[in-house]
């Protein structure tokens, strides 16, 4: 039986995703230049999710995407 992952889960795995097809192509160079973040943040992120909207939000700022695309 398959585990359905919550919303911020999905945000975290489609996180990953937008990462390694952008001009930041890792987890640690979207940390620094991307988002200014610590890497283990962001890694944190895509292991667990993310449940703040206004993270997200800038998330989705950064890469041009819709809100829902990230969350579907």
């Amino acid at each position: 039986m398959t585990q359905k992952l919550k919303p911020a889960e999905r945000v975290g795995k489609n996180l990953k995703n937008l990462i390694k097809k952008s001009k930041f192509k890792t987890q640690e160079h979207f940390a620094c230049e991307g988002i200014h973040v610590d890497p283990v943040t962001v890694r944190r992120w895509i292991k667990y999710g993310i449940k703040d909207i206004n993270t997200i939000q800038e998330i989705v700022d950064i890469f041009g995407v819709d809100f829902m695309e990230l969350i579907k």
